[in-house]
């Protein structure tokens, strides 16, 4: 499927868009998720609220992934917006006004997942895993999703984000795994104990009680988008003042002033002050480079010119390392 589309990419944009979908909810519905993560993963795509009536009760989603702040479609879809019944309800998109391209494909998707994966799996172990690392279930929902996977709610564990290509072989009775949408693209989400190994690439979140699994996930998801490239693992934990500095900074990182200078280099003289910030010397940075040292100071040099500050220097190193985790968020 990718392949096609990627081939498709170059002969008919729209036609390549509307097989992204189809991938997109293929995948969901392989990973037998729940009601609430189709929502989210059609309130992604179309970047409007997706609603569902399930027969008991409406359920709304924001493309930001959370509940649907207001209560617009509490009484169920307005004339005019995107519908499609299921076999328990129906589905829609909030969307006022002209339609989105993709409304329709996304709609029509949305509403066929429903009826395979079924509109509601309480027993299911990926709908209970779903449940579990929702922040927008309340505490006792998510202690019942705990009871179903054999998780001690007061047990410490740790929400890992993986990639969706990751192996699904991970998935087994002792590590419970399911796919789920982000406002970031689907990933794999596995939940381990703060003792096991985890292979990249990963995002792995902080160590939390059970209970509160949303909040570990949520700093995985984010590890797993500072990831630089090849099989790396972020560890959230591992990032201290830093993962809150960069989720603070996230909405307005591509304005920072550090982050613009950043962003107008090459990748090669990233690499250059990744390694200069990373190593004593400049002598055993131009080692690990193949550089001369004397070649590299005369980098280093007009690369400290460029950014405005010596990113050698105690608060420049600082500086560099948080503008280049935020450059990877404004990037993403």
């Amino acid at each position: 499927m990718q392949e096609l589309v990627g081939r498709l990419t170059a002969l008919d944009p729209e036609a390549s868009e509307t097989l992204k979908v189809v991938a997109y909810f293929d995948v969901l519905v392989a990973g037998c998720v729940g009601l609430q993560a189709l929502l989210r993963g059609a309130a992604v795509l179309s970047g409007t609220v997706a609603g569902a009536f399930d027969g008991r009760r409406t359920h709304r989603i924001g493309p930001d992934g959370g509940l649907a702040a207001d209560d617009v479609g509490s009484a169920g879809p307005r004339p005019g917006w995107p519908t499609r019944t299921t076999g328990t309800g129906r589905v829609w998109l909030e969307r006022d006004g002209s339609p989105h391209a993709n409304d329709e494909m996304v709609i029509e998707r949305l509403a066929l997942a429903v009826d395979v994966v079924g509109a509601s799996r309480p027993g299911h172990r990926d709908s209970s895993l779903e449940t579990a690392l929702d922040a927008a279930r309340d505490v006792e929902e998510r202690r019942v999703a705990l009871s179903r996977l054999r998780l001690d709610p007061a047990r410490p564990v740790r929400a890992v984000a993986h990639p969706l290509a990751h192996p699904v072989a991970l998935h087994t009775e002792a590590v419970p795994s399911t796919v789920v949408a982000t406002p970031y693209g689907l990933v794999r989400a596995v939940v381990l104990g703060t003792d096991a190994e985890v292979s990249g690439p990963a995002g792995v979140g902080v160590p939390l009680r059970a209970d509160e699994l949303p909040e570990s996930f949520r700093t995985a998801v984010l590890a797993l988008r500072l990831l630089p490239e090849g099989d790396a693992v972020v560890d959230a934990a591992a990032l201290g003042i830093l993962l809150a500095a960069v989720g603070a900074l996230e909405p307005v990182a591509a304005e920072q002033p550090d982050v613009v200078a950043l962003a107008r280099l090459d990748a090669r003289a990233r690499a250059v002050l990744d390694e200069l910030t990373a190593t004593e010397s400049v002598r055993a940075a131009a080692a690990a480079l193949g550089m001369h040292h004397s070649t590299l100071q005369a980098r280093h040099d007009a690369l400290t010119n460029d950014l405005g500050y010596d990113p050698r220097t105690l608060d420049g190193r600082a500086r560099f390392r948080l503008a280049r985790l935020l450059l990877r968020l404004a990037e993403d």
